[in-house]
């Protein structure tokens, strides 16, 4: 991901809905259920979606509207099941590391901006993401990993969890303090209200990436590569029927893939015909077109 000179949007009109039941204020390493109902373990976030989401969506009615924050300074985002020891000898990056075992682990949730390579300069944050996590680790007198739905990634990364003697989740220290972004990709989505809310800690406060030095979204009409982006745009086009897709700017699809539409319903999505929103997620290049994929409306958020 390419750092943008377009003017950024202001971190702090960000405003996020959370379910009521993410936050836990136990001290105690214990699990947590996640949400029977796939529709609950989602949060849309943005300026305009409070209102526009309530009127129209009796299901809405649970959720609570957090005008930017406030974001809880006693936010937990606990283990849910049993932990696994481990040692880390090599931090890679804001996201991924080395076992003493040699087994390569994918952080959960999070995605971190990325080192310079082949003479490029780092990425913003990206050296600030990794010495963090070296820090943390180093702090830690026992290391215990997690696994979720799925335990490994197309590269044969473990994609896991990882926590501290106190039971603290090292991904969510670093979404707190601005050094990833967070990213909610199926099926490994437990804490992933939970990250939500440690995430919009940092927006509020404009903290590392959401501060001024940070990565600014890109307009859709302008993507030239692929990668990891925050994509802002107006939706030009929405489909709900055989497929389901929103259009950015007349140049980008959003694809909503048929296994992730139960987290999605019609009518909202009709409803953002010519609204501003940015996407959040991997853009890849598909039959001569620029896509992005929309798993779960984490990955959508309502500009100003």
């Amino acid at each position: 991901m390419s750092v943008q000179p377009a003017t950024r949007s202001t971190p702090a009109s960000r405003k996020l809905l959370i379910p009521v039941v993410v936050s836990t204020v136990s001290t105690n390493v214990s699990p947590v259920v996640p949400p029977k109902n796939n529709l609950n373990m989602s949060a849309f976030r943005g300026k305009r979606c409070a209102l526009w989401i309530i009127c129209q969506s009796a299901f809405f009615v649970v959720w609570l509207f957090i005008a930017g924050g406030p974001a809880r300074a006693d936010l937990r985002c606990q283990p849910f099941a049993p932990l696994e020891k481990v040692a880390v000898t090599h931090v890679y990056d804001g996201d991924t590391v080395k076992l003493d075992d040699g087994r390569k682990v994918r952080l959960i949730g999070i995605n971190a901006t990325e080192p310079g390579r082949d003479g490029q300069p780092d990425q913003p944050f990206a050296a600030e993401a990794r010495d963090r996590l070296r820090s943390l680790i180093k702090a830690t007198s026992q290391l215990h990993l997690l696994t979720d739905g799925q335990t490994h990634d197309r590269y044969g990364r473990i994609l896991a969890h990882l926590f501290n003697e106190r039971g603290e989740s090292l991904e969510q220290i670093l979404l707190e303090q601005g050094l990833a972004y967070h990213v909610a990709v199926p099926p490994n989505l437990t804490l992933a209200d939970c990250f939500a809310s440690a995430e919009q800690l940092a927006v509020k406060q404009q903290r590392g990436l959401w501060s001024k030095a940070g990565i600014a979204p890109v307009a859709a009409r302008d993507v030239q590569d692929g990668g990891f982006k925050r994509l802002q745009g107006t939706v030009t086009a929405v489909q709900t029927g055989r497929h389901w897709r929103l259009v950015l700017d007349d140049v980008i699809k959003v694809m909503i893939y048929p296994e992730h539409r139960h987290r999605f319903e019609a009518k909202q999505l009709n409803s953002l015909q010519g609204q501003q929103v940015e996407i959040q997620g991997w853009v890849y290049r598909s039959r001569g077109e620029w896509r992005i994929k929309l798993e779960t409306p984490h990955g959508m958020v309502f500009s100003r």
